[in-house]
C-alpha cells in the first residue's frame, strides 16, 4: 500500500492573499514615508542654515570685521549673487569663503534679505531692518508643514515657523 506524503508549502490561493494583503499595506505606507523623507530634508537643511548664520555672527565677533552670508551663483563662487539661492556662502571682509553649502534641488531657498546678503557687524549685530528679513525654505513636495521661515533677528537671533507649501 503506498504511503501518504505531507506536502509542506503554501497554497497559491494563501500566497496571492499574502501578496495583495502586502501590496495594500504598501499602499498606505508609502505617502507616509515620502512625508517623512521631506520633513527630514527640511530639518536638516534649516539646521545648516541656521547654523551658517550662527557661524557668520562668531567670525565676525572673532575676527573683528564685517562678514558676510549671502547666495551664490555656483558652488565655487565668491561673490554674492542676487536671486537663487541655491549656493550660498559666508564671506569675509577680503571676499575670501570661509564655509560653503547648498540646497538640493529638490527644495527652494529665498529670502527677503537687502541684496540677497546678511551681514554681521563686529559687535555681533547685523544690517536687517525691524524683524522683516528671513530666509524661507520649501519643498513643493509632500503634504502638511512643508515650508519653513528662518526669521533673523538684529542680534542674530534664529526662530524658526514651519508652514504649509511653497509660496
Amino acid at each position: 500500500m503506498p504511503r501518504k506524503i505531507a506536502i509542506q508549502g503554501f497554497t497559491l490561493i494563501e500566497l496571492m492573499i499574502t501578496i495583495s494583503l502586502l501590496g495594500i499595506l504598501a499602499a498606505i505606507a508609502l505617502p507616509s514615508f515620502q512625508d517623512m523623507i521631506v520633513q527630514s530634508r527640511l530639518r536638516s537643511q534649516t539646521n545648516e542654515l541656521i547654523g551658517a548664520v550662527q557661524y557668520a555672527r562668531a567670525e565676525a565677533i572673532k575676527r573683528n570685521q564685517t562678514i558676510r552670508l549671502c547666495a551664490t551663483a555656483s558652488a565655487t563662487s565668491t561673490s554674492c549673487a542676487a536671486g537663487n539661492w541655491g549656493n550660498w556662502v559666508v564671506l569675509d571682509s577680503g571676499d575670501n569663503a570661509i564655509r560653503r553649502g547648498g540646497i538640493p534641488a529638490t527644495l527652494k531657498l529665498t529670502s527677503t534679505l537687502q541684496d540677497n546678503t546678511l551681514r554681521f557687524l563686529p559687535t555681533g549685530l547685523n544690517n536687517i531692518s525691524a524683524g522683516n528679513d528671513s530666509l524661507n525654505l520649501c519643498s513643493p513636495t509632500g503634504s502638511g508643514n512643508t515650508a519653513r521661515s528662518i526669521q533673523i533677528g538684529s542680534s542674530g537671533r534664529t526662530t524658526i515657523t514651519p508652514s504649509s507649501g511653497c509660496p
